[in-house]
């Protein structure tokens, strides 16, 4: 199917038929489109059942970056009812046509490009800095009610019991942060740190620190999730570029190093083409969610 890749876990068979295997759910970047498509790919899998649906019941861990970051409280919340894991709130959210999101725009490719600037070849730090001076440049009376926005889409306040690890990137240093149960981190700030896209929304503010888009250091962070035996991997804005200035490849390879049992979940052209294309357009969510859906139901009859 395209869009999906998928490694066989041959590694250590007997190690691991002595316990319960482990799923680690990545959910990476991709807008208020890219919120919609995975609340629909998850919808689908988990109505269309299979060993996959199965499998993210109870996911050991839930790691969630920029609008992964919000779907992430959303299943693992889901999660904590065990088998009542079913996103139906969310799905139905996505179709409603009041919400709290705000329609911006953002050209994701010239973002990008200034942290591919040559002279920051080879500095991934530096590079993430220059973007941070570029992030904190915006003034926060530009975008009034941004803690409303981040806050409608969760439909949680609390943390949730399943591990939830939520990324951003420190905007003055450029190193990635993790915000996890212990470091005591509300989780309204976190989420909202998480998708606060550069040029797009000003950073946050947490403790001493100012915070931007966790997808500035990575589209996944999918290594948090090394040392489980089945890693599922949502990308909604895997792109040639995108994709590979992210390192997401180099990424997976590593994690395949470990023996995991990879799933790569990526969208599809009509995905790209469509609401991909308009991806902090609050207006395109019911055709992402659908088309999510889709994707999510034909997933699960490749794992069946």
């Amino acid at each position: 199917m395209a869009g999906v890749t998928r490694d066989d876990d041959t590694a250590a068979p007997d190690r691991r038929a002595a316990r319960t295997p482990t799923t680690a759910l990545v959910l990476s970047g991709g807008g208020v489109a890219g919120i919609a498509w995975e609340v629909g790919v998850l919808h689908g899998l988990r109505a269309a059942g299979g060993t996959l649906a199965a499998a993210l019941d109870a996911p050991a861990l839930v790691v969630g970056t920029s609008a992964g970051s919000a779907v992430g409280t959303m299943v693992a919340a889901a999660a904590d009812r065990g088998a009542d894991w079913d996103l139906e709130d969310a799905w139905a959210a996505q179709h409603e046509p009041s919400t709290t999101e705000i329609a911006r725009s953002v050209d994701l490719e010239a973002l990008f490009a200034r942290m591919a600037d040559p002279a920051l070849s080879g500095d991934p730090v530096r590079a993430r800095q220059v973007v941070g001076e570029f992030a904190r440049g915006i003034d926060p009376a530009e975008a009034p009610g941004r803690g409303h926005v981040c806050t409608g889409r969760r439909a949680v306040t609390d943390r949730p019991r399943t591990p939830l690890r939520i990324t951003a990137v420190d905007a003055r240093s450029g190193e990635a942060r993790i915000f996890d149960a212990a470091a005591g981190v509300d989780l309204d700030d976190a989420v909202t740190a998480s998708c606060a896209v550069p040029g797009v929304w000003p950073v946050v503010p947490i403790g001493d620190r100012e915070y931007m888009d966790g997808g500035m250091a990575s589209l996944g962070h999918v290594p948090l999730a090394a040392g489980h035996d089945r890693i599922v991997v949502l990308a909604p804005m895997i792109t040639p570029t995108v994709g590979g200035l992210r390192g997401l490849e180099e990424e997976l390879a590593e994690v395949r190093t470990t023996g995991a049992d990879v799933v790569l979940v990526g969208p599809d052209e009509e995905f790209l083409a469509g609401p991909g294309a308009h991806a902090l357009d609050p207006a395109v969510r019911p055709e992402a969610a659908d088309l999510g859906d889709r994707f999510g139901r034909a997933l699960a009859a490749a794992h069946p």
